[in-house]
């Protein structure tokens, strides 16, 4: 923990809590976004297509969210491992 700029200055700890903050918001509002989806989906539209369009508009809906979600966090934990790379390496966190 001693070297190479760490602890953080204040900016960057403001910096990544905003950064989680936005994701963890994101990831709430497409989790229920992407639920009241397929909810308003099937109660007004699924009367119109056969059961098994109705399977796999579900089926999208069901795998894209979380493949967002995914992405979205794989994307910060990429960027938080170069952000800590030398440090995690080093063992400077144990």
């Amino acid at each position: 923990m001693m070297g190479g700029g760490f602890p953080p200055s204040p900016r960057a700890v403001r910096r990544f809590v905003r950064g989680l903050r936005v994701r963890i918001g994101a990831t709430i509002a497409l989790l229920f976004g992407g639920l009241s989806w397929v909810l308003l989906y099937l109660a007004f539209y699924a009367s119109r297509f056969d059961w098994f369009q109705n399977f796999a508009v579900v089926l999208v809906s069901l795998v894209a969210i979380p493949v967002a979600v995914v992405a979205m966090w794989i994307s910060w934990g990429i960027s938080l491992g170069h952000r800590f790379h030398r440090h995690l390496w080093n063992d400077d966190f144990l």
